[in-house]
């Protein structure tokens, strides 16, 4: 069994002196990039006072704010127009911190709108702390020709000529969005998708690397589930394959990309396919990647926009956990996934190419692949000292 115990011991070294105070700004308190980005924070040795929205959805539990955390109110996902009175109710409440806001050494915000809030708050509480703009993905408002798209890219451009410094976590994004699109000439930071560091202790002992290298062959699709094509590629691989692959699938549904309805039929069509449901990260990436010989890192959702320049968790996550990289060719993950030596990357159509792929692929050419994945720097899926070099730059 490929343990990653003493490696994650060496990344996962206790936190840095605190070194100051960061008021930051969040779009869904319970969202797992937002909790990970402040856990990083905290374990760079920076102070966090969370200003914080919740995102209305089903099934969500827990809106208790606990810690150092100014609760700003419940969004909802893309309806901007519904959005904007709850957004300037949260400039009021974030407000009610202004010592705070005037004492932060750092503003970072996730997300146009927490860019808007974060700036109408600090400058109302007159701070002159500089504002870290980060950007995950490029929403499709952000690449529309229409009206709403223009007054959108409008807003940003004027953000970007008042923060500090843009972050991303894939190269893409400015070569192809913020330096052509917005004109962007700034200063940008990459920090990646990568499983954080402080939180590899967590998971570590129980990391199983190791493959048996033959059918079936398992694909993991996990994380936040939004992409209807990949559903159907993968029922279609399932059902020209039968059982010699089986379809793994966990995260949580985005109904208003996949409906629960379509996700069942497809379901109950294909028993080699099952749906795990939502689950703890970083704390069971080793009980659903178990087994797992490859990690669907395929997306469609912005075709051709940002499902093209992204690098997805799931990259990292998958790498760490010993599964390959499955990715379109032509794409930024698929890119990285070859050059790095993380997996397979493949051309349209691309149900019949991973078809034809696990076909004929062999024990010997996986093992091959996996044997190198495996002898991987741990630092190529963790995060060691990214968010604390950031705080650094902008400090």
């Amino acid at each position: 069994m490929m343990r990653v115990d003493a490696g994650a011991e060496a990344l996962g070294a206790g936190p840095e002196v605190s070194s100051g105070l960061v008021a930051f700004f969040g779009h869904d308190r319970v969202e797992p990039t937002i909790r990970k980005r402040v856990g990083a924070i905290r374990h760079a040795g920076w102070s966090v006072i969370e200003y914080m929205f919740v995102r209305a959805r089903d099934g969500l539990a827990d809106l208790t704010i606990v810690g150092d955390a100014v609760p700003l109110g419940r969004t909802v996902d893309r309806h901007y127009g519904r959005r904007l009175p709850v957004l300037a109710l949260g400039v009021v409440r974030a407000l009610r911190r202004w010592r705070d806001l005037r004492a932060a050494d750092v503003v970072y915000v996730r997300n146009l709108d927490m860019a808007l809030v974060a700036w109408a708050s600090v400058r109302l509480a007159g701070s002159r702390a500089p504002l870290v703009y980060e950007v995950l993905d490029i929403q499709r408002l952000m690449v529309r020709p229409d009206s709403p798209g223009r007054l959108a890219r409008a807003v940003e451009r004027w953000i970007l000529g008042r923060c500090a410094l843009l972050v991303v976590s894939s190269p893409d994004f400015v070569t192809r969005y913020f330096e052509p699109v917005q004109g962007f000439a700034g200063a940008w930071h990459l920090l990646e998708n990568k499983v954080m560091a402080h939180r590899l202790g967590e998971v570590a002992h129980r990391l199983d690397r190791d493959r048996l290298a033959g059918p079936p062959w398992v694909i993991g699709w996990f994380g936040t589930l939004r992409c209807s094509r990949s559903l159907t590629i993968l029922a279609g691989i399932a059902g020209a394959l039968g059982n010699s692959v089986r379809i793994v699938i966990a995260g949580r549904l985005s109904e208003e990309d996949i409906d629960p309805r379509d996700l069942a039929e497809t379901l109950s069509r294909h028993p080699n396919m099952s749906f795990r449901g939502p689950y703890a990260n970083p704390v069971e990436l080793p009980d659903i990647y178990e087994g797992v010989h490859f990690s669907w890192a395929v997306d469609y959702l912005d075709d051709g926009l940002n499902s093209d320049w992204l690098l997805p968790n799931r990259l990292y996550e998958g790498g760490l956990c010993g599964a390959l990289t499955l990715a379109r060719a032509d794409t930024a993950t698929g890119r990285y996934a070859v050059s790095e030596r993380l997996g397979w990357a493949f051309p349209e159509p691309l149900e019949h190419a991973v078809i034809a792929f696990l076909r004929t692929l062999d024990g010997t050419t996986y093992t091959d692949m996996q044997s190198r994945l495996v002898a991987c720097e741990l630092s190529k899926f963790v995060d060691v000292h990214g968010m604390r070099d950031l705080l650094d730059r902008i400090a």
